[in-house]
């Protein structure tokens, strides 16, 4: 029997040495972004707490949502049992860094991925250079850093369903495609924008449509799908659709129109060189430009998970027609320069914000060295805490942590009086109740308080006053 040899350029090599990169590089500033408590926008605790339901028997239970929407668990306000997925490796290690390795697995895998997808219509050089445009993009590292978000893995599977149409797989797409409408309910926009993208990819016409039927029923049930759920499923779960209202007033402002051009700039303009493309990117494009919350046209944000790896699709395509070679390095330079503009990531806090620019902030926030202990303490016992935002990702694998005073009483409190919403968060509470809590640790800021009549052992913590 002869053996195939698979032999690997230095092309390849690189690629794959890009994306293992691209994967230490992103961990390394996700867990340092971690360990400096500066994830404070809920989601990546609603998520840890979400998933550490399972291990308390209130499965995607998270007390945010509990708070703020009255829902019983996580499904009521995005739809998204992807997260099932997730329970046996959460399991095994119940940790918020947990989610932040596989999100940036997830991604680092997409670069793989988008290098796999361009080297079978290009050459390896404009595959490798796609592959590096991809790999540097702002908007993948704002993904990457903001929060974690289950939608994280639609960005992978969107771009592996891609490399499967190409190599004519469809029963593989279908089943990606399938996979991908569990991430999130708005994911029904990908898959529906791909597959019909595929099925009119040579024209729009009778005989595409009856060559591709099963595309186009794909393309219907994705829709279907999605009705469903949010019309139906959701508001059965929960109180109704939250987020509907985010386009009762639908409209396009200059920061829109700039955030598309910056955007599609960082990729070199190459997925709007293709007219065809227009199939592919309109509705996702519109979902976010449509859209009355202003985070959904800023980098630094989650929100482009299906507007990048489709853009991106779309730019191989857009090379492989195109004949750019005379100006790709000039392509390749602009998207590179755009995108260290746009790079949602500052080693210190900004004095003023960037515009059109959420970045992620690496520098510790102030008590970090005297928090920790508190914390520790608090994850080694039973007692239902109130914090602030900047602690809750930590000690959200407890069921009983509250960053909203409204209807609880907890047994302990803790705040950093040093920052603003430390202060404000202690305010709130101390208006809820009185003088019903006695200081038990004070540090740097730090403050914890256990609530009065509970004998609770604060052996090892550095006593108030001290």
């Amino acid at each position: 029997m002869g053996r195939t040899k698979t032999r690997l350029c230095h092309y390849d090599v690189t690629a794959v040495f890009i994306a293992l990169a691209y994967s230490a590089l992103l961990m390394h500033f996700s867990l340092v972004k971690f360990e400096c408590f500066r994830y404070t926008s809920l989601d990546l605790g609603i998520f840890t707490q979400s998933l550490a339901g399972f291990l308390h028997g209130r499965p995607l239970f998270n007390t945010v949502e509990w708070q703020l929407y009255g829902t019983p668990n996580h499904l009521a306000v995005h739809f998204q049992p992807f997260l099932y997925l997730l329970v046996p490796i959460f399991a095994v290690f119940p940790s918020p860094k947990t989610l932040l390795v596989l999100q940036t697995a997830a991604l680092g895998f997409s670069v793989f991925l988008a290098y796999v997808l361009a080297r079978k219509l290009l050459s390896p050089l404009e595959a490798l250079a796609a592959t590096v445009l991809y790999a540097f993009n702002s908007s993948l590292v704002g993904i990457n850093l903001f929060e974690f978000h289950p939608v994280s893995f639609a960005v992978p599977l969107f771009i592996l369903s891609a490399i499967f149409l190409v190599d004519r797989r469809e029963r593989a797409f279908f089943l990606v495609s399938g996979l991908i409408l569990t991430i999130k309910e708005d994911a029904f926009l990908g898959v529906l924008s791909l597959s019909l993208w595929w099925a009119f990819g040579d024209e729009i016409s009778l005989k595409s449509a009856r060559k591709n039927r099963p595309l186009l029923l794909l393309a219907a049930l994705s829709l279907l799908y999605g009705a469903v759920v949010i019309k139906l499923v959701i508001p059965a779960l929960g109180g109704g659709y939250l987020y509907g209202s985010l386009y009762t007033e639908p409209r396009l402002d200059r920061q829109k129109l700039l955030y598309f051009l910056l955007f599609n700039l960082s990729l070199g303009l190459l997925p709007l060189f293709r007219p065809r493309n227009a199939l592919l990117l309109t509705l996702p494009w519109l979902e976010n430009l449509l859209a009355s919350r202003p985070s959904q046209t800023t980098f630094g944000f989650h929100y482009p998970y299906m507007v990048l790896p489709l853009s991106f699709i779309g730019a191989v395509f857009a090379l492989r027609e195109l004949d750019l070679r005379r100006i790709l390095p000039v392509l390749l330079s602009v998207g590179l320069l755009v995108s260290l503009a746009t790079m949602p990531v500052e080693l210190n806090q900004p004095e003023k914000p960037l515009p059109l620019v959420y970045p992620s902030v690496l520098e510790p926030i102030p008590g970090r060295k005297a928090v920790e202990p508190v914390i520790e303490f608090l994850l080694g016992s039973n007692l239902s805490v109130y914090t602030q935002p900047a602690f809750y990702p930590a000690l959200a694998v407890k069921p009983d942590v509250y960053v909203y005073p409204a209807g609880v009483e907890p047994d302990a409190v803790l705040v950093n009086v040093k920052t603003y919403r430390g202060r404000l968060y202690l305010e709130r509470l101390q208006k809820m109740v009185g003088g019903k809590y006695r200081p038990v640790y004070s540090r740097d800021g730090v403050m914890l308080y256990i609530r009065e009549g509970l004998n609770v052992s604060v052996f090892g913590l550095v006593p108030t006053g001290s």
